[in-house]
């Protein structure tokens, strides 16, 4: 099947040449047949003389109801440019064709009705100036039919001419990303809520899991519907049917959508959206920060905030890229078309191509960050792939460009091809650009040497202090310092990181305070100053202690003392033998080894229980848990 939508002018005959062509009236509203005017969109089911099927979009024309005409042209595979010839071609003419071509439809077709009406030279007359309207556009070399509904005449050629088309389009690929946007919604006795729209993406099963946008809800699917058959599946590219379990009716509302995804936080997280925008040459206003517009995608509706991104703003007929911030989170996906148009009046200001999603807008200092944005404009999946490693640095490969209007398998094709050309490789589960990979390396080996450099007392950074240094996100962060490794950028001593080849060194007052600290417990060793003594003197005295501490110069005993590293490893060596010897160790033989006081003695204990080197039974020691490790590490 393949969706055509009508397209035109008001009471150029739309709605009768597709009422001609199917035997079904898609005026469906009893005010639209009232008026002798299409308000909604209205859909009719045509099989050509080959037996492909057609399903025609009957859009409004009225200019109030552009809203309509554009919530059914998003989900259309070709267009039916519909023009009377009494009138020609007129400003809603023109506005239709302009927002099909916006949304990136392809292929159609032009349609002069009602040519009972005026005589040959005028068709020929008007010809031209459709031929002159449309070049360069995709319906530059499109068939021009002339035909009148009121009499049927010229229809026979319009059958042949949707007969080609149905081959020309190329039917609507699954991508494994099924959504289906709403454009209608109602309850149904003894089923409940239902929705209808063009399925994109993926095919919808009876008994499948999906979700509901904007609610977030999940639900199965009940019962699905096309060209009014029930079917137990229905495959991207047709007119759909859906019903629920799971689902409250007030949860499926018009603009909404039906996904396969089921965890659509990313889009309520990410709500501004990036637009290659395109400006009309008739737009009445520029598009500049701050400017209010309504966005359209799919069939949602949102008015909107504008941020520019490069410009100050974008004149008519300019294109580039800007931010937008519609007021309720919209679900799109990277590549689909979107359309701009003015609250009041509504008119339409242009429309473009979702490039991106970002959780806020950016300030002026974010924007070198985005300049792999004007990579991602130029449209091609090569591109989107590269600047999306641009942009991650280290991107997973699980989930990689997984809101992006591409299959999985497409993507892995489009990543297989950067890395066969030498662009790009893969560290872990994790891709990357080189080129991107090896310029933040180095901005980190330089961050890190500054760094270090006003703290030449540190053994290293602790895996926090990295991550408050380098400015990339949490999960970046943690495979970067991976990757440093592998490359042997830095190194790892325990829990301290640090720059390959440096060591720690002591200058100026640091120095001056540790040479103080070291005489001290070395003028006292088995009676060594408390450790408030020192770090009372301020910051200075605290780097010396993490210092001595780094270095093993001393040891640290409890809360309250340090001892010289030759002393503390010869108390517990004394321990060790005494375990050894005897099973036991009591306060008084240690007491009475050293000459240590009760103030030492018992931290000193404490100390080696903590370090499970000993462990208390009643009044003596007997050996802890880690007995034989600490033997190990004398």
């Amino acid at each position: 099947m393949i969706v055509i939508g009508t397209a035109g002018h008001i009471d150029h005959g739309k709605s009768s040449i597709v009422r001609r062509l199917t035997g079904s009236d898609p005026d469906r509203l009893p005010e639209e047949k009232a008026r002798g005017m299409t308000i909604d969109l209205g859909f009719a089911f045509y099989n050509t003389p080959d037996n492909d099927a057609v399903a025609f979009v009957d859009v409004p024309g009225h200019e109030r109801f552009v809203k309509n005409m554009i919530a059914g042209a998003g989900g259309i595979d070709a267009v039916m440019l519909v023009i009377a010839a009494d009138d020609g071609w007129m400003p809603q003419t023109q506005e239709h064709f302009q927002i099909v071509r916006l949304l990136g439809v392809k292929h159609g077709l032009v349609v002069i009705n009602k040519c009972d009406l005026v005589e040959k030279d005028w068709l020929d007359l008007l010809e031209a100036e459709i031929a002159e309207k449309t070049d360069g556009s995709f319906l530059s070399d499109a068939p021009i039919v002339r035909v009148s509904a009121s009499t049927g005449a010229g229809f026979e050629r319009l059958q042949e001419h949707l007969q080609h088309l149905t081959r020309d389009v190329e039917a609507r690929k699954g991508i494994g990303k099924a959504r289906l946007y709403i454009d209608r919604s109602f309850v149904r006795p003894g089923i409940g809520g239902v929705v209808t729209g063009t399925l994109r993406g993926g095919s919808l099963s009876v008994g499948q899991t999906v979700a509901v946008w904007p609610s977030r809800k999940t639900g199965r699917v009940r019962t699905l519907q096309s060209q009014n058959h029930d079917l137990q599946t229905v495959d991207p590219g047709h007119r759909t049917a859906v019903s629920f379990t799971g689902v409250e009716k007030e949860d499926l509302v018009r603009g909404g959508c039906v996904t396969d995804r089921t965890d659509l936080s990313y889009f309520s997280d990410h709500p501004v959206l990036v637009v290659a925008a395109e400006l009309l040459k008739e737009a009445p206003v520029p598009l500049d920060d701050g400017r209010r517009v309504v966005l359209l995608l799919g069939t949602t509706e949102s008015e909107a905030e504008v941020r520019m991104f490069d410009t100050d703003a974008l004149k008519p007929g300019q294109s580039g890229l800007v931010f937008v911030l519609p007021d309720d989170p919209v679900y799109g996906l990277v590549g689909d078309s979107c359309i701009l148009r003015l609250p009041t009046p509504m008119v339409t200001l242009g429309g473009g191509r979702l490039i991106d999603h970002l959780a806020r807008f950016p300030r002026r200092r974010d924007l070198p960050r985005l300049a792999y944005l004007s990579h991602r404009a130029v449209g091609d999946l090569q591109s989107l792939v590269v600047s999306e490693l641009e942009k991650l640095v280290l991107a997973p490969v699980r989930g990689f460009l997984d809101s992006a209007d591409y299959s999985a398998a497409q993507i892995e094709d489009g990543m297989r091809s950067v890395i066969k050309e030498g662009a790009a490789d893969r560290f872990n589960d994790h891709y990357y650009l080189k080129q991107t990979l090896e310029a933040v390396a180095e901005q980190c080996r330089r961050s890190l040497e500054k760094h270090l450099q006003r703290q030449s007392h540190v053994k290293g950074l602790l895996v926090e202090e990295l991550h408050s240094l380098l400015p990339l996100g949490r999960p970046t962060v943690t495979v970067l310092v991976d990757y440093l490794l592998d490359r042997k950028i830095i190194t790892r001593d325990g829990e301290y990181y640090n720059l390959a080849g440096r060591t720690a060194s002591l200058k100026g007052v640091i120095k001056q305070a540790h040479d103080e600290i070291i005489a001290a417990l070395e003028a006292e060793p088995y009676a060594p100053p408390t450790l408030s003594t020192f770090t009372s003197k301020g910051k200075v005295y605290q780097q010396a202690i993490k210092y001595i501490l780094d270095t093993g110069e001393a040891a640290k005993c409890g809360a309250d003392f340090l001892f010289i590293r030759e002393v503390w490893k010869e108390v517990v060596t004394f321990i060790a033998d005494a375990l050894t010897a005897r099973g036991e160790l009591t306060v008084a033989e240690l007491r009475e080894r050293f000459g240590f006081t009760r103030k030492f003695v018992i931290p000193i204990l404490e100390e080696t229980d903590r370090l499970q080197f000993t462990r208390r039974a009643g009044d003596v020691r007997v050996k802890g848990e880690r007995f034989e490790n600490a033997i190990a590490d004398l």
